[in-house]
């Protein structure tokens, strides 16, 4: 019983994260600062988020990295200055400065 029980919510726990990434949301930022585990951002002019916070910390974690391309990258080839496009799950802590810790994956746009 134990067994059918964990299933169950290990299935309802995976199809909320893959809903989740359906349903996130994104937006395009400069970066400010690479920390190895997290970026420091500055979304760009006309984004929501830029209403909510002129720096977000995004905590990348096991979020996919990749390239505008679709090409794998490594947070050393995010360099400061950099523009990104961050995609997340859409909740934004109220810090300063703010913070995203559902960040599902980073593109690096140039």
């Amino acid at each position: 019983m134990f067994i059918i029980f964990s299933t169950v919510i290990f299935t309802l726990a995976a199809g909320c994260t893959d809903k989740e990434k359906k349903d996130g949301t994104s937006f395009e930022a400069s970066v400010l600062e690479n920390n190895a585990a997290s970026l420091m951002v500055q979304p760009v002019e006309g984004s929501s988020e830029l209403g909510s916070a002129d720096k977000i910390v995004v905590f990348t974690g096991d979020a996919e990295l990749v390239n505008a391309e679709g090409t794998k990258v490594t947070m050393d080839d995010i360099k400061v200055g950099s523009s990104v496009q961050i995609f997340y799950s859409g909740g934004i802590a109220e810090s300063y400065p703010a913070q995203i810790n559902g960040c599902y994956k980073v593109v690096l746009l140039d």
